[in-house]
């Protein structure tokens, strides 16, 4: 755990110096949510060419426009921050009721060697049901490819079977807001922590769903 925190603190320094992968700058536009960075511009819009893990199918971002995609890096044996994550954020989705219909959390697996598509679709089902919690499943390419887009580090081992999971692998936990049209929005780094306000963070969400045209 004390690995996965020491990424997300130190991801969301490098996101906001622009030193994650040289195109990341502080952004002008004020967060729609007060625990959170507005990354407005400072990322690239989504893309992503994955599996689904609900349904098996290859999808892209373009599947997801006109919604508001929420992006988390984690993997299914993580003991502690990545099941609080999606703990909180289904308890976000829970509060806003209706809205939330517009709300797609996914999960991009980065232990590409373990979490198969029927092991990522159990995991997500302890949080929620699609299409409003799903997974996304890709390559080596593919997942180092949005990765890169998001400025996420990560490190897994390469076998089934590898030894002590939760010290051998690593990834930024930061989860990543874009908007209906697939724009960067904002950067929350506090989603796996116990003390989140679900209520603020409902009412952030509320207010981009209401972007939504």
């Amino acid at each position: 755990m004390n690995r996965v925190r020491d990424l997300s603190r130190r991801g969301v320094g490098l996101l906001l110096l622009g030193g994650a992968a040289g195109f990341v700058r502080p952004a002008a536009a004020g967060t729609t949510f007060p625990p959170g960075a507005a990354i407005n511009g400072a990322l690239p819009p989504l893309s992503f060419d994955m599996t689904r893990a609900s349904d098996g199918q290859a999808v892209t971002a373009a599947a997801y426009r006109g919604t508001i995609p929420v992006l988390y890096f984690g993997f299914t044996r993580c003991p502690d921050t990545c099941p609080l994550t999606m703990f909180n954020l289904a308890k976000v989705l829970q509060r806003m009721g209706k809205p939330a219909e517009h709300m797609r959390v996914l999960f991009v697996t980065v232990d590409l060697a373990y979490d198969t598509v029927p092991r990522l679709r159990r995991f997500l089902a302890r949080f929620g049901a699609p299409p409003e919690i799903d997974g996304l499943r890709g390559t080596p390419a593919e997942l180092a490819g949005l990765a890169k887009r998001c400025g996420v580090a990560y490190r897994a081992p390469t076998g089934p079977d590898a030894p002590d999971p939760v010290s051998a692998i690593t990834h930024t936990s930061l989860t990543y807001v874009f908007g209906p049209h697939g724009q960067a929005r904002d950067l929350l780094g506090n989603m796996g922590s116990a003390r989140v306000d679900v209520a603020a963070m409902a009412g952030g969400f509320e207010r981009l769903v209401r972007t939504i045209g």
